[in-house]
């Protein structure tokens, strides 16, 4: 028999490999806003309470970036290059904590001032992955 926490742990791990493939598509065509990886978990209704939310889209970022597929940044300027923070993940991981848990009231310190870009290896992933959606439809 299914334990509660086991059909609980694998509706997440689909919810969060769900919105990897979105953020990392997305990706492809332009370097993605801490305001879209919330958007997507409501637009696809990936879990259902804000500290539900939070913690999908902090589980999946550190994923993504421990993985080597996406670095956390500030947006370049126009004819610049994404590069991520020059922080350690864990740090990284704590100001994106900071502004969009402890700060969630004030969307201006977290929605457009955090930024997911990917790297080589995830621009590589992505596309496999844009392949595989394309040719499902």
């Amino acid at each position: 028999m299914t334990q509660p926490d086991q059909v609980r742990g694998a509706e997440n791990q689909s919810a969060q490999e769900r919105l990897r493939k979105e953020l990392l598509i997305s990706g492809l065509y332009d370097w993605v806003p801490l305001v879209q990886v919330e958007s997507v978990i409501t637009r696809a209704d990936l879990a259902e309470t804000l500290p539900a939310q939070q913690d999908l889209a902090l589980q999946t970022i550190r994923s993504l970036v421990e993985d080597g597929l996406m670095e956390i940044g500030d947006l370049p300027n126009p004819g610049e290059k994404f590069r991520g923070w020059d922080l350690s993940i864990d740090a990284a991981m704590a100001r994106v904590y900071d502004r969009f848990v402890q700060h969630y009231d004030d969307p201006t310190l977290w929605e457009f001032t955090i930024w997911l870009g990917l790297t080589e290896t995830g621009t590589r992933l992505a596309r496999k992955l844009e392949d595989k959606t394309a040719t499902a439809e």
